[in-house]
């Protein structure tokens, strides 16, 4: 394996603690009169309270230290946030989907687990306590005391030494954007699981992979990871558009010469093409010479003209579970392509409500997403 450790973030990645730090912070904000809104609070995500405290009187143009005022120092109004989130938590807690699973998981590969937060370590005991999971941590760092906090790539380099790992050996697991900046400044892999929210973002393009939740990351996805085999190309899911046209060999040169895309599979009435990372296939009708209703791929009559998207192999599941759920109109049901061939992939067809066709697909081994 390329790795030998995985380190958890905590805050909206163990836990749904962000709505209670919300809660924290806007109560004790109000409590001192300072006036702040969700769009100022979204900024501070990942970063550390007594941070955020701090930025609180400077944006304010207040002492941090309290002083010829009648407030508290901003290093008090840090510990009463603390103190008001770990009540929040601690009272209702309980592991994100897929957190078990995912512990489970690394003992299996026999990786060597570890926790690195913003968060203060009284929050982050308090919390794996309460989740149950304490044990399962090798390391437990709070950035609290480290000279600068994340994004800065420090917390996630201390964690690293303190587990005798070295940092390009380790794979992360983040939500917020400043810990995936600060875990891959340090030099490792990261995994972002910014949420339903957050999923598809470019702001997460760095990152290897980008999940709505740990329970859309399976086996095969996570041992090619550490095998250190990118899962796909970058966080966001590609575009996939099917397209008709009336002539292949103009496509062929329009598409392989004039803007340089790689050709993948193709036959007598289709071509596929890798159009800047996203998958562009062109169909034609042989009978007429023009652009094509349907076309047979791998024994099922696809609509040539549809679009869609390729995703991780947990991310499709998920999306067909609430596409069948939703009741939607089931154009070819879910099905494996090429199966034991170059190129295998699960995929779905469905009509939108105006009767557009969509794909939606997941390749078996993403390197093979344009192999011939």
């Amino acid at each position: 394996m390329a790795f030998e450790a995985a380190i958890f973030d905590m805050d909206g990645l163990l836990v749904e603690s962000e709505s209670k730090w919300r809660i924290a912070e806007f109560e004790v904000t109000r409590s001192i009169g300072l006036e702040v809104d969700e769009a100022y609070f979204d900024s501070t995500m990942g970063m550390r309270m007594a941070q955020v405290a701090e930025k609180w009187y400077r944006d304010h143009d207040l002492p941090i230290e309290g002083r010829g005022t009648s407030l508290p120092s901003a290093a008090e109004v840090a510990r009463r946030t603390i103190a008001r989130t770990v009540e929040l938590v601690v009272a209702d807690a309980e592991p994100l989907p897929g957190v078990i699973e995912m512990l489970d998981r690394c003992d299996r590969f026999g990786l060597r687990v570890g926790l690195c937060s913003s968060s203060d370590l009284l929050m982050i005991e308090a919390v794996v306590s309460a989740l149950g999971i304490a044990d399962r941590f090798e390391v437990i760092h709070s950035a609290e005391h480290d000279s600068h906090g994340k994004p800065h790539p420090e917390p996630y380099l201390v964690t690293a030494a303190e587990l005798g790992v070295d940092p390009d050996r380790c794979v992360v697991f983040e939500d917020s954007l400043a810990g995936c900046v600060s875990a891959s400044a340090a030099g490792m892999t990261v995994v972002a699981v910014p949420g339903v929210d957050g999923l598809g973002s470019g702001r997460f393009g760095f990152c290897a992979l980008s999940l709505a939740s740990l329970a859309q990351l399976d086996d095969a996805t996570f041992a090619r990871l550490l095998a250190g085999v990118s899962p796909s190309p970058g966080s966001r899911p590609r575009f996939h558009l099917a397209i008709g046209v009336d002539d292949l060999a103009a496509a062929r040169r329009f598409y392989g010469e004039v803007l340089g895309c790689v050709e993948g599979r193709s036959a007598d009435t289709w071509v596929d093409f890798d159009f800047f990372g996203h998958q562009v296939v062109v169909h034609l009708d042989p009978a007429t010479g023009a652009a094509v209703t349907t076309n047979d791929v791998d024994g099922k009559q696809v609509p040539a003209e549809h679009f869609g998207a390729l995703l991780p192999p947990g991310v499709w599941r998920d999306t067909v579970d609430r596409l069948l759920a939703s009741g939607v109109e089931i154009l070819i049901e879910p099905n494996v392509r090429f199966a034991g061939d170059s190129g295998e992939q699960s995929t779905v067809f469905v009509l939108d409500p105006a009767g557009n066709a969509l794909e939606f697909k997941a390749f078996a081994d993403d390197r093979q997403t344009f192999a011939r």
